[in-house]
């Protein structure tokens, strides 16, 4: 996902996802921005059931 609005990176934070990248640049008539790249975490579903086996 690609975001360039402060307050959807911070609540995507909220709800965690990660940052992945940040880019800057200038928009066409020169103002500057900042794009954020963002992700889930990854979950490995078979790490999760070894996790819970070995408690068995």
């Amino acid at each position: 996902m690609q975001v360039d609005q402060v307050a959807d990176v911070n609540q995507r934070l909220q709800d965690g996802w990660v940052i992945l990248a940040i880019a800057t640049g200038h928009r066409p008539g020169g103002e500057p921005w900042i794009q954020y790249v963002m992700g889930l975490p990854y979950e490995d579903e078979d790490e999760e059931d070894e996790e819970e086996g070995e408690d068995d």
